[in-house]
């Protein structure tokens, strides 16, 4: 696994996110089959907003969160809002990650793509997860939400 953090009991991620008003080389995403984290009110044109709740783990629960963070609450339970698109070329010049919508991994031309996935112990007892619009894949079983990644180099 490529992803940036601690994955266990607890977890502990790390994100990166794009500020619409700094401008790096483009400022349009290609089309695609992919989700991103939204940063902001608001998805950039062409994608469609949605989000996934974590009823998380009441006993022992210790979330918190610090410096800039995706569009969402981090409290008893996490809510994060995300960006998603389905109808690529990308700088290949470093490694990134894309959240899995819908398909396999979105192809990137010039990048290998594999797939990654998280499962998320979230709470037991009369859960509360929920789904909203366009969202990553997420398969949601007994034990909690799996979020499926793409990760390209």
């Amino acid at each position: 696994m490529f992803l940036t953090g601690t994955f266990g009991i607890d977890m502990e991620f790390y994100y990166c996110t794009k500020d619409a008003h700094a401008i790096s080389g483009t400022q349009h995403w290609p089309v695609g089959n992919y989700c991103i984290l939204r940063q902001g009110i608001s998805c950039p044109s062409g994608f469609k907003t949605g989000s996934i709740y974590w009823d998380d783990e009441d006993h022992r629960n210790s979330n918190e969160k610090d410096g800039i963070f995706p569009s969402g609450v981090v409290d008893t339970n996490t809510l994060i809002f995300y960006c998603c698109r389905t109808p690529i070329n990308l700088p290949t010049t470093i490694p990134f990650y894309l959240l899995r919508y819908r398909s396999p991994c979105q192809q990137v031309h010039g990048m290998v793509a594999r797939e990654e996935l998280v499962m998320f112990d979230d709470e037991d007892n009369h859960n509360g997860n929920l789904k909203n619009g366009s969202h990553p894949l997420n398969d949601r079983s007994i034990v909690g939400n799996t979020l499926y990644y793409c990760y390209y180099d």
